[in-house]
């Protein structure tokens, strides 16, 4: 028997317990994207954990702290950025002929390429007050920017195969970036270079070699041609989900407000525990939502998936919080005795990480239905922003980290209710 026949009449029995039917057809190819994307990132997870270990370690709490920093405002900056990629994938997964993915792929790639440069000028230019408000150095801010650009790249390359469904390519390339990162790394604390400078550059680099790679491959996609129309409903799209985008991201202020509240050693700590239970979660939906969100924004019956995402939710929550607790207890063994390990925490970190991952399913679901659903998922995003921000600052100056940490919790679970408050939209077709 094949071994991918032998994979599907193993996986045939727990789907039919969840979701009381037989495995069809979609269901085996939404499966089979998601094993090739799981493999990849599973490697890939392995290079980027061991990464994380050995920077921790190298670093110490206060540099580690800081490439923490470095890697949130950087992920805030890039917002702005790569906002058009959710509606290429989109719209791009659901129009199947050659001649209109191409228009859509290469129009996306036009506008994100000027929404990067004037991103770039607006925060060259505000750069001072910027770095004021983030609560980061000069020096620290620009490192930021410079992440921002080279993770746009890779994230726009990488997202471009989802919209043709060629998830060995995208698992193949997302775990040669975790393995470069790496490698890159281990060769800058080689030379004895042990500084945040060194994790920096090594994520540019990764981000930049697998971002041009790509770019090479998809050539028969990137032309120079754009569509008026689909960049107006690119736009459209953009402009709707843009301040969601920005909340969701904005998500990772409880670094900064750690920062200010106490010390960048207590960031660095904070990351400990983000990173084998959030960072895992996150992860973790980024492999199914490789297959998922394509394959949402094409069905006709989007109310149906929900049904199933409910009927999933008991079995994850059983499954995931636990795992994450156990594996948050493991890494820190390697961490070292610097980084102080509590069960308390690490507990709450685990059921954030769960309450993220069925927060992320509810998102990308709505966000498959297209404008309205953008309109209702900014609305949850900004709604968890301020959960956290208010949470946080009594919280945190209360219990420190463990405050963040429950912070989270509110966050998600009251954003995940709002959006199946609003789930009638799903059925609106």
């Amino acid at each position: 028997m094949p071994l991918k026949e032998l994979a599907f009449r193993l996986l045939s029995a727990p789907y039919e317990l969840i979701f009381k039917e037989k495995m069809g057809n979609e269901a085996r190819k939404l499966i089979l994207g998601t094993s090739y994307v799981g493999i990849g990132t599973l490697v890939g997870s392995l290079f980027t954990l061991a990464f994380s270990i050995i920077a921790a370690r190298a670093l110490g709490p206060a540099n580690f702290g800081v490439l923490g920093l470095i890697t949130t405002v950087g992920t805030i900056l890039a917002i702005s950025m790569i906002a058009a990629s959710t509606p290429m994938i989109k719209y791009g997964s659901e129009v199947q002929d050659h001649l209109g993915q191409v228009s859509i792929i290469s129009t996306s790639y036009i506008l994100i390429a000027l929404l990067t440069a004037a991103s770039i000028g607006i925060y060259v230019l505000f750069s001072s007050p910027l770095a004021y408000l983030f609560g980061v150095p000069a020096e620290v801010f620009f490192f930021a920017l410079f992440l921002a650009v080279t993770s746009t790249l890779y994230q726009l390359t990488t997202n471009s195969l989802r919209v043709f469904f060629k998830l060995r390519a995208y698992a193949l390339l997302t775990a040669a970036q975790s393995v470069l990162l790496l490698a890159a790394f281990l060769t800058f604390i080689g030379t004895n270079m042990k500084s945040w400078e060194s994790a920096a550059y090594s994520y540019y680099l990764s981000y930049a070699v697998i971002g041009f790679i790509l770019v090479i491959y998809l050539k028969d996609y990137i032309k120079l041609r754009f569509g008026r129309s689909w960049a107006k409903k690119i736009m459209h799209y953009t402009v709707l989900s843009l301040p969601g985008g920005v909340a969701a991201t904005f998500m990772g202020i409880d670094r900064i407000l750690i920062n200010k509240f106490m010390t960048t050693a207590d960031v660095g700590i904070y990351n400990a525990y983000f990173l084998p239970s959030i960072t895992v979660a996150v992860l973790l939906w980024m492999i199914v939502n490789a297959a998922f969100f394509p394959y949402a924004s094409k069905s006709d019956d989007k109310l149906a998936i929900l049904h199933r995402v409910n009927k999933a939710m008991p079995y994850l929550v059983a499954s995931l919080a636990p795992s994450v607790l156990l594996l948050e207890w493991i890494i820190f063994f390697f961490y070292g005795r610097q980084y102080p390990f509590s069960w308390e925490i690490a507990l709450f970190f685990a059921i954030a990480a769960t309450t993220a991952f069925f927060y992320q399913a509810l998102s990308w679901l709505m966000a498959s239905e297209g404008t309205r659903g953008a309109k209702v998922n900014t609305l949850s995003s900004v709604i968890a922003l301020i959960v956290l921000v208010g949470f946080d600052v009594v919280l945190i100056p209360l219990i420190g980290i463990l405050g963040a940490a429950i912070t989270l919790i509110f966050a998600y679970l009251i954003a995940a209710f709002y959006l199946l408050s609003k789930r009638r939209i799903l059925s609106a077709n």
